[in-house]
C-alpha cells in the first residue's frame, strides 16, 4: 500500500514543509525522507528523459517508490529502467488501484479508505497543494494497521 502525493514540487509547501533556503533541486530528497512514495504526474514523466529519471532514483533512498500517473500511453522501458528498483508501477489507468483524496485529515474517514484499498493500492493525496496533514495522518494509520512498508 502506498500513501503518496501527486508530485513533490509544490510552491505552497515552501516555507511550511520545505525550508525557505532549501534549493529546489533538493526538494525530492527532502520529500523522500518523510514519505515513501510519490505519484509522478503524467505531464512530468512524459517529458522526463533517462538522465532525469536516473537522477530521481539517485536522489532517493532504497525503499522509496516512484509511481507514474496512469495515462493513455505506457511508460517507456528506458524510463522505468532508469528508475530501477524505485519504479513502483503505474498508478491508475489499468495499473495499481487508486483512491484520490482531496478532503481533510479526519482519521476515521482515512482509516475507512485505507482499509478498503487492496495491498497494492494507492491513496493519492491531491490538492493545490496536497495536504501534508492528510499525508502524515494516512501514513500513521497505515503503520498502525500494519499495512505500510
Amino acid at each position: 500500500m502506498y500513501i503518496a502525493s501527486l508530485g513533490w514540487d509544490h510552491a505552497g509547501w515552501s516555507g511550511t514543509f520545505y525550508p525557505d533556503d532549501l534549493p529546489p533541486e533538493w526538494r525530492l530528497t527532502y520529500y523522500a525522507n518523510e514519505f515513501r512514495a510519490v505519484v509522478v504526474p503524467a505531464a512530468l514523466w512524459r517529458r522526463a528523459d533517462v538522465a532525469t529519471a536516473a537522477q530521481w532514483a539517485a536522489d532517493t533512498a532504497e525503499g522509496f517508490r516512484f509511481l507514474l500517473e496512469g495515462a493513455d500511453i505506457v511508460p517507456p522501458l528506458e524510463l522505468t529502467a532508469a528508475l530501477g528498483g524505485r519504479y513502483g508501477g503505474v498508478a491508475g489507468a489499468g495499473g495499481l488501484p487508486v483512491v484520490r483524496w482531496e478532503g481533510g485529515a479526519d482519521a476515521a474517514t482515512l482509516r475507512g479508505l485505507i482499509e478498503g484499498l487492496p495491498a497494492d493500492g494507492v491513496l493519492l493525496v491531491v490538492g493545490a497543494p496536497p495536504s501534508l496533514q492528510v499525508l502524515r495522518t494516512a501514513q500513521t494509520i497505515t503503520q498502525l494497521l500494519g499495512r505500510y512498508g
